[in-house]
């Protein structure tokens, strides 16, 4: 029985972390089970569902696998939008890089009007100095929008980088310690079943 516990603990634990990074707020009071509702609310109706045993609470085996199947949903949901952020990630620097060449390539032409500034032509033609501004100041506005755009690209692709690392090393440090935690409480219980055991001997039981 004790294992089955220090199990549901384990997995309670650990979809808690999750949670709180993969589920937003209800905005409506949901009626407490584990049909619906957040991973917390259906471990208190479990809770709540429970009786007690000595110094220990005693949940059906139902009603731990049915939550452990939620708990494994949650977790497939957290790796399927963690799936989603590293694609969305990859197209982004794709787009970044072919961006990047465009403003290269504008660059490349802006430097070479300006090298022909003297002359007053542009591709091989004599333009009016109004007309030859005017297709300069393009340019010019052109490039700053295109570096703009690169800028933003960036920012928020880097933005969705660090928030998936930031996330996966909280999971991390998250599991890591109540793991931990899990074993003490384990050794603790397991400590307990063996004081009992020798006082029903002690009683002659």
């Amino acid at each position: 029985m004790h294992k089955s516990i220090l199990s549901f603990i384990v997995i309670f634990l650990v979809s808690l972390s999750l949670f709180a990074q993969d589920t937003p707020p209800a905005k409506e009071e949901v009626k407490p089970s584990l049909d619906n509702g957040t991973i917390k609310s259906q471990f208190d109706y479990m809770k709540k569902k429970s009786s007690n045993w000595q110094d220990h609470e005693v949940i059906k085996v139902n009603m731990i696998n049915k939550f452990g199947a939620n708990v494994q949903d949650t977790l497939k949901s957290f790796r399927s939008r963690l799936k989603d952020s590293k694609a969305l990630v990859g197209k982004q620097n794709s787009e970044i890089t072919t961006l990047k060449a465009d403003m290269q390539k504008l660059q490349n032409q802006l430097d070479a009007t300006i090298k022909a500034k003297d002359s007053m032509k542009l591709f091989g033609a004599e333009l009016p100095k109004g007309t030859y501004n005017t297709i300069m100041w393009v340019i010019i506005l052109g490039s700053l929008a295109v570096a703009g755009i690169c800028f933003m690209l960036y920012k928020r692709s880097n933005t969705v980088t660090v928030e998936t690392k930031t996330t996966l090393e909280e999971v991390r440090e998250e599991f890591d310690t109540h793991r931990k935690n899990a074993l003490v409480r384990e050794q603790k219980l397991a400590r307990k079943l063996q004081d009992e055991v020798i006082k029903n001997k002690n009683l002659g039981l």
